[in-house]
Order: C-alpha cells, then structure tokens, then sequence
C-alpha cells in the first residue's frame, strides 16, 4: 500500500456536521462558542464515544485523533506523552475542568492517571493557546471535563474485568432541582500488567482510585461552583533492569462566583488549587527515598461582556507555585509568582468574524512576555468558510530543568510562533470537510547535552530552533444510526539545528471511525496507520496499523459490552525498548437504575 497517496487522499479529522449544528464548546477561548463558528481545530470526545471505546485512560481515546501522537513506556500508569501537532509533550496545557494539571517541576501533566469513567466530555485544541492559558500551550489544549449532569435524579454502576488480570469497580450519583445540581462519582482500578521493558520478565502493575464531586448551586442572582477531582494510585516499573514502584496522587480543588454586573456583563471570581505527587518507595543510593511535589494555588478574575454579535472578555489572574524534588541526591525547592492580564475580543459581522487575544504574563524568574493571537474567518457563502490564523506562545523552564539533574538556573523561556489558514465545506448536510495548512516554528527550545563523556554529565540548554510544517484534512458524516469519521495529518517535526526529526512523532497518521448504533445495540470499529518515528539514539520505531471493536447491548437498566483493544495482536513500539498492549479483551457491564 502506498501510504502517502492513501493519506493525501483520505487525511482527515473528526468532524460531524449533524452535531456541529448545536454543539458548543467553552475551551478555545473560556466562553461558550459554536463548534462550527470556532476557528482553531477543535476535537470534541463525548461521553457516549467514551463508553463505547475499551480504554481505562484518556491516552487510548487520543491517540484516535490524528496530530495527537502518544509515546508510553509500557501499560496501564506508565509514563504516558502527547505531542500535539509535533509539538513536545511539555507544549501541552492539560486541565481538569478548566484548571491547569501541568507538574511545575517536570512541566508535563499525569496523563496515566487521568481515569475515563469520571470523563464527561473532552475538548482539544491544536495549536498555541498561550494568550489564553499561559505558559505550556505551545502545542495545544486539553480540557478534561468531569461528569456533569442535570438529571434531577441518575445513578451508573460499572464493573470492568479483562486481560492482565484488570478489573475495575465504579459508581456515579446525581441529582438536581431548580435551584441546584450535584455529582459525585468513583472508580477504582486494578491491573497486574505486562513486562514494561521488553528486557524484563517481571510484569509492572498499577492500581489507581479515582474520586470527583461537583456542585452548583444558585447565591443571590449568581451561581457558585465547587469541584473536587483526584487521583491516587501506585505504578510498578522497570528502571535500568530494576523493578521498583511510586506512589502518585493528583488532585485538582477549584471554587468560583460567578455573577451578572450589567445585563449584558457577567463577572466571575475563582480560586484554584492543584496538587502533583510523586514518591519513590525505594532509597537512592545515598539511602534517601526521592519525591517530587508541585502546588500551585490561582486567582482569577474573569469578566465576559457581550454587545450586539460582539463579545470582550477581559481579566487578571495570580499563580502561586511551590515545587520540590529529591532526586538521586540533588534537591531543591522553588517557589514562583506568576501575575497575567488577558484581553480577548471576537467581533462579527455579516459573512466576518475576528477574534483577537493577548496576555501580558509577569513571571517573577524570567522577563515579561506577551503573547497574542489574531484570527478570521470569512463565510463564502452558505455552508463554506474560509479562516486563517497567526499566534505566539512561550513556556517558560520547568523547575526540573532549571535545578534537577542537569539543572541549568540560566535557562531562558522557549517561545514560538504559529500561522495557520484552511477552509470548511459541508457537502450535504450530514457532511462536512474541511483542509487545514499550519507552521509553528519554536525557539530556544530546551535540550539535555552532554558536557562530559567520561561521567555522563548533562546541562539543560537553550540550543534548539524547531519548525513543524503540517497538513490536516477533515471529513465527518452522520445518517440515522450511523456515525462516521476518518482524519488524518502530514506533518514534518524537524529540528532545524541537527536537520534531525523531533522523537516519537510521526510524520503522517490516518485514523477512522465507524459506528451503528440502535436503540438496543450498537457497534464501533476503530483504525489507525501511522508512519516510522524517530526513537532515542536514532532508533527506527516502525510504523504500525491497530485496530479497536466494541459491541454493546442495552437492557432495561443496563448496557453490557464486549471490547477488544489491539485487535490482531499487532507488535510496535511507542518507546524505544518497551512494550505495549497485546490483544485485550474486556467485558463491562453498566447498570442504570434511573434510566
């Protein structure tokens, strides 16, 4: 099979038109937008994709979507990246219900811990969003939102049971009236695992409790929110032909007050406050057992002011940081002051739209930045709009790279600029398409270098300059019970510097969906192909194809359902020297008294 011409063929990204008509998203811009009026790519995963696919994590739904390549060192709660478009797997701002998740001291999020059956909905944007989340949003945004529901009374229990011995138990309840609404859900996760290096015989399991509450409720004229999210679990792992373990806990406290000053002008005051965890139950070789720790407490002020089809949304924010490590005898502590100022104006009118951003960040190690984005879209005419976009983002060091191993206090903020230009057409309408062009070039990108062969001693330097030029295609149908998508991207992640392409990320990827679903049964079928990438040291990881199915029936009060992940046991690699999932098969059954 020739990939190439199969992908310029077929490239697309998931996109049904039958649900763009009223779907509206919150995560581009933090206010609530039309999906098919949005301009920057958008990926939406709902509730019911989420029951239909068999992965206990949000990495095995991403990886579904084409410019979201994942790296993982082996199963269930190891390591797991996403590189958004090419990007690093630090470019990516993570949040839970809004709330940044990103480590302080690594930079990166805890996507292995990230369970699916608290997951109400996902939305992804590709490309920078610094001008709205800050530092990390090189690449992209993933906003994870927890089950949020307004029955006025439901209740799910699930057990799930499956290869390597994994079984996992949950429950959600909720409830609302005119006035209020509440959920609380749990889950609990068991795996024995797999082998993670492939050089080991030892399988490296992972157990993780989930635990989310929510509740909203009307004060005066306003509404109060409160939400609680956390995760607590440990991981076995291989490290160099040892097998040891860590402990891990994640949790995400957000509070806020929203209410209307004027008519057409709504305020809100929240206040925010993550924790990222992780200690080592083993001792160094100077006896001592490592940890790493992040929190991370922020204010915000947000104010959305809405004029004819026009609206403003302006607002300052102040981020508290604390980070500490213990790490093969190096340790430090840090904390960092983080003040923001952002201003974000869409204007419309007629066939135009025109959104601008920009966000003056003071952060308290490094210079001032200011970011910005500039976009429109123009309606041709009925059912095609053309759009282009230009935007700057920045992350600024982590305090690992800064003061850990390798550690280099001189480090200078990475920035990056991103221009983008494509068109959508919806053919029929169940049917829509759409072609996307895009370059982000990065600078000062951050690299570990040896500095001494005979020791093995790293610095972390500002050495590189990456650019990553990409093509996306989109096509989505929707007719009666059946539910259709393919995407799909050519992308070249390129280190400028060396000429050399940027780890684990593929240069092209094709991914399809199809699902029937009927009031009593439903059927998905999930494929992916992807190319070669560039492994550690230079090593080939060759590309691979996968395949998913989930079957499902609903009785009554319940929905019971088959699902194969891997379908033909296909062997590859997502990390040089480790494994992956073979074969699984998982059976889970749902039962919905309130139905």
């Amino acid at each position: 099979m020739n990939f190439r011409n199969l992908a310029v063929a077929c490239l697309i990204n998931v996109c049904t038109f039958a649900h763009a008509l009223d779907e509206v998203v919150v995560t581009p811009a933090r206010y609530v937008q039309s999906l098919g009026e949005v301009i920057p790519s958008v990926v939406v995963i709902t509730r019911e994709m989420i029951e239909r696919s068999p992965s206990a994590d949000i990495a095995g739904l991403l990886r579904w979507h084409a410019g979201l390549d994942i790296g993982r060192t082996g199963g269930a709660g190891q390591q797991t990246s996403v590189f958004v478009r090419g990007t690093n797997s630090n470019h990516t701002t993570v949040l839970i219900n809004g709330v940044k998740m990103n480590s302080a001291t690594t930079g990166a999020p805890a996507l292995e811990m990230i369970d699916t059956s608290v997951i109400d909905r996902i939305e992804v944007v590709k490309g920078p969003r610094s001008t709205v989340y800050g530092s990390e949003a090189v690449g992209g945004v993933i906003n994870v939102i927890t089950s949020i529901h307004d029955e006025e009374k439901s209740a799910d229990f699930h057990v799930t049971a499956g290869r390597y011995s994994t079984d996992e138990q949950g429950m959600h309840l909720g409830y609302a009236n005119d006035r209020a609404s509440g959920n609380l859900s749990f889950s609990r996760l068991q795996t024995e695992g797999f082998p993670s290096a492939s050089s080991s015989n030892t399988n490296h399991g992972h157990d993780r409790d989930t635990f989310d509450f929510n509740i909203r409720t009307q004060a005066g004229v306003g509404e109060l929110l409160f939400g609680f999210w956390q995760v607590e679990g440990n991981t076995k792992y291989d490290s160099f032909g040892t097998n040891l373990d860590h402990d891990r806990k994640n949790n995400v406290l957000n509070v806020s007050l929203s209410r209307p000053v004027l008519e057409n002008w709504k305020s809100a005051l929240s206040v925010s406050k993550i924790r990222d965890e992780v200690r080592q139950n083993q001792t160094n070789f100077l006896g001592n057992k490592d940890y790493a720790l992040t929190d991370r407490v922020v204010y915000d002020w947000k104010n959305d002011i809405a004029f004819n089809d026009n609206v403003l949304v302006l607002g300052v924010s102040l981020a508290d940081e604390a980070t500490s490590s213990l790490s093969f005898g190096n340790s430090y502590r840090q904390d960092t002051r983080i003040f923001s100022a952002y201003l974000h104006e869409q204007f419309a009118r007629n066939r135009h739209t025109l959104s601008t951003a920009t966000r003056y960040t003071d952060h308290e190690d490094f210079d001032d930045a200011m970011t910005w984005n500039l976009e429109y879209g123009y309606s041709l005419w009925q059912g095609t709009r053309l759009f282009t976009s230009i935007g700057t983002g920045f992350r600024a060091p982590d305090s690992n790279a800064r003061f850990g191993f390798g550690g280099n206090p001189d480090l200078k903020e990475e920035t990056s600029r991103s221009i983008e230009a494509g068109i959508k057409h919806n053919l029929t309408p169940l049917t829509s398409v759409s072609f996307r062009i895009f370059e982000n070039k990065i600078d000062n990108l951050i690299e570990a270098i040896l500095i001494d062969p005979d020791t093995f001693a790293y610095e972390n330097r500002n050495v590189d300059e990456v650019r990553i030029r990409g093509i996306e295609f989109s096509l989505g149908h929707q007719s009666g019970a059946w539910d259709l998508g393919l995407e799909g991207i050519i992308q070249d992640p390129r280190n400028e510097t060396d000429d050399k392409a940027l780890l684990r990320r593929a240069k092209r990827t094709l991914t399809g969906s199809v699902a029937y679903s009927q009031e009593q049964f439903f059927i998905q079928v999930n494929g992916l192909v992807t190319s070669e990438r560039r492994g550690i040291q230079d090593v080939r990881l060759p590309g691979y194809g996968l395949f998913d199915v989930s079957i499902g029936y609903h009785f009554p009060y319940a929905t019971l359902a088959l699902k194969t992940e891997n379908l033909f046991d296909k062997e590859y690699e997502l990390a040089s020297g480790y494994n992956v999932p073979g074969q699984s098969v998982f059976a889970e059954l749902h039962i919905k008294p309130m139905q």
